[in-house]
Order: C-alpha cells, then sequence, then structure tokens
C-alpha cells in the first residue's frame, strides 16, 4: 500500500485500548450512571427474617434470701459482756450458750434470796407451831379466842412473808439464768457484733441465728401480676455466686395484704439448702412459670437498637433502611420479643445499625 503511514493507525488502537482497561477497573462508567453511584453509597449489612418463637410465660421477680428462721439474740437484762462462746459461721443449736455476763452481783442476790426464804420459813413453822399448840389451848378453855385470832393472824403474816421471800429469790434466780445468753432456735450464727467488756442494756442485738438448712427467696409481686401465682408453683432461683447453678423452690407464702411502702405483695418462695450454699441476704433472681407455651413475633437481638430511651429496628425496605420503632418483650435466647405491629418474615437488619439513617441505602451480604 503506497503511502500508508502506521502512525496515523496506531492512535485509534491505543484509545481503544485504553477504554477497554478504563471500564474493566471501572474508571469508566457504562449504562446507568445514578444506579452505580447509589451502589457505590449504600452500606453494606447483613439482614434477618423477624419470625413467630415460642414463648413460656414466665414472671421475672428479684428479692433475697431469708433463713427460714431468724432469731435476733439479745440479752434480757442491762449487764456486761463476760465471755462470747460462739463465732459468725458457727452452727448452734437451740439452748446452746452463745454469751455470758457478768455475774458476780446477780450470785449474790441468789444467796441473799435464798438466806431470806430460810429465814422466813423458820419464822413460819414457829409461829405455825405457836398456833398449833394455841388451838389445842382454846379447845381445853384455856385461853380465849382472841388470843386464838391473835396467833392465827401472826400465822398468815409469817406465810406472807415465807411467800415473798420465795418469789424474791425465784426473781434472783432468774436473773441469774438470764446472764447467759441461749440460742432460742437451731442455726447458725451471724451478724454477731457483740464484744468482750461491752455494756449492753436489755433487748440490744448482739447477734442472730440463722436456720438456713431450708430457706426463702423473698420477692415483692405488683397488684397486677398476683393473679398469675398461687400456693405450690414451682420457681426457678438463680444467684450471682452460683452462675451455672439453678435452684428449684416453690411458693410457700403470700402475703394477704399489700406492703403500705410500696403496695407490693411479699411472697415468699422455699427452697431446700442442705448444702448451705444460698446465704440470708443474698440477691437472688426468680423465675415462675405462670402459663403454656404460645408463638410470638421476635426479631435477632442484635437487629434492635435504642435511642433517647426508646427501641428501634431497620426494616428492609427496596433497598433502603427504614426505621421502625418497636416495643420489647421478653429476651428469648438470640431472639427478643417485639409487642408493636410488625410483618413476620419482615427482614430486618442486623449489622451497622448504629451508622444507618432513616432511609439509607444498604447492600444486603451474607450474615
Amino acid at each position: 500500500m503506497k503511502g500508508f503511514n502506521i502512525k496515523y493507525w496506531a492512535i485509534p488502537i491505543l484509545l481503544a485500548v485504553t477504554v477497554t482497561a478504563a471500564a474493566k477497573t471501572g474508571l469508566l462508567t457504562w449504562g446507568n450512571p445514578q444506579k452505580q453511584v447509589l451502589a457505590a453509597q449504600a452500606t453494606s449489612v447483613t439482614a434477618e427474617s423477624a419470625q413467630m418463637v415460642s414463648k413460656i410465660p414466665k414472671l421475672s421477680l428479684t428479692g433475697s434470701v431469708e433463713g427460714e428462721t431468724s432469731a435476733v439474740i439479745s440479752a434480757k437484762i442491762a449487764g456486761r459482756i463476760e465471755q462470747i462462746l460462739v463465732e459468725d459461721g458457727q452452727p448452734v443449736t437451740a439452748g446452746q450458750p452463745l454469751i455470758r455476763l457478768e455475774s458476780v452481783e446477780l450470785s449474790n442476790n441468789v444467796r441473799t434470796g435464798s438466806d431470806a426464804v430460810r429465814r422466813a420459813s423458820a419464822n413460819y413453822e414457829n409461829v405455825e407451831t405457836d398456833y398449833k399448840r394455841y388451838q389445842t389451848l382454846y379447845a381445853q378453855n384455856a385461853i380465849s379466842k382472841q388470843v386464838l385470832d391473835g396467833i392465827e393472824t401472826k400465822l398468815k403474816v409469817a406465810q406472807a412473808d415465807l411467800s415473798s421471800a420465795e418469789a424474791a429469790l425465784s426473781t434472783a434466780g432468774q436473773q441469774y439464768a438470764y446472764a447467759l445468753v441461749t440460742a432460742p432456735v437451731s442455726g447458725v450464727v451471724a451478724n454477731k457484733t457483740a464484744v468482750i467488756g461491752q455494756v449492753v442494756g436489755a433487748g440490744a442485738p448482739l447477734m442472730s441465728v440463722e436456720n438456713i438448712g431450708q430457706v426463702y427467696a423473698v420477692v415483692n409481686v405488683e397488684q397486677k401480676d398476683l393473679g398469675a401465682i398461687g400456693q405450690g408453683m414451682a420457681a426457678e432461683i438463680t444467684v450471682d455466686a452460683y452462675p451455672d447453678k439453678v435452684f428449684a423452690g416453690k411458693i410457700q407464702i403470700i402475703n394477704p395484704a399489700a406492703v403500705v411502702a410500696n403496695r407490693m405483695y411479699k411472697t415468699k418462695i422455699k427452697i431446700d439448702n442442705s448444702q448451705a450454699l444460698l446465704k440470708p441476704g443474698m440477691f437472688v433472681k426468680v423465675s415462675i412459670v405462670t402459663g403454656k407455651p404460645a408463638l410470638v413475633l421476635a426479631v435477632p437481638q442484635a437487629a434492635i437498637f435504642q435511642k433517647q430511651g426508646i427501641y428501634q429496628v431497620y426494616v428492609l425496605e427496596n433497598g433502603k433502611a427504614i426505621r421502625r420503632q418497636v416495643e420489647v418483650g421478653a429476651v428469648l435466647g438470640d431472639f427478643v420479643e417485639i409487642k408493636t405491629d410488625l410483618e413476620a418474615k419482615a427482614e430486618v437488619i442486623t449489622s451497622n445499625v448504629n451508622k444507618l439513617k432513616d432511609g439509607d441505602a444498604v447492600q444486603v451480604g451474607k450474615p
């Protein structure tokens, strides 16, 4: 080909190669530019369907542990503590000595009272002997009725004196016995505040004895939930100290009158505590099954987010994240119950929810 110049053909070929490369790398846009811009701006998310999940109706409550019997220990008389015979956590039986008060003065009072009884008894016996002799003389007309009445009066006075002395001795003996403080019930010593040498008043709490072989989980039930529970219903109890253990209990006592302060009904759930794992004062969580299982609408927990105290989800609609306010119910494993209107099978976004705004374009990937 005469006069052919190759350099003029090289320019179109180079342009074609460049355009092809640009198209492959995305530097050049073909087709609908608006769709490609939206695809570039869409947030990558995952989505799952709302679905019906089985829910067992339960009443969830919080409370604390109490011993089956709890006795506050105090002295019946004032005095100074001479000896403390137990420590916190020590098991004791009913009648076992716990604290001894100084008792020298009390012992002396018993001795004095005993002496007074002996004197009064001797005087009574002497007057009684005289009275019997006077009765004989009166029967023989040897003395007048007036003389007999006089000795009879002395006998009554002697009898009263003896009775008073015996009462005083009994009181002194009782006071002396009170110097030894004993356990009124069997259990475990707790909350000991007594100190040797401490002067205590009558009735001042010194320790407590808790019977923890059987314990109560004590909870407060609102009026609206009162009709759902009854005596004998089973309950499950958990405590933070044993996160993997569930304790079984049964409702034993439902107070028929509301507590004035909070208008709630104190309820006691009895639990076997033969291993002594539960201690009085422990915080407990209580779950009571109140009905048969039912299907409820639920979404994955990851779909729920909260703004200004309002629970919300993003629903996937036509490639966009549409924000919907919801009312949540119980947590059911990895799902959360939804009580407000939400279509079953609705696709809810489960990732990057905190990065989205209402109406944002999204691109759904695999979970």
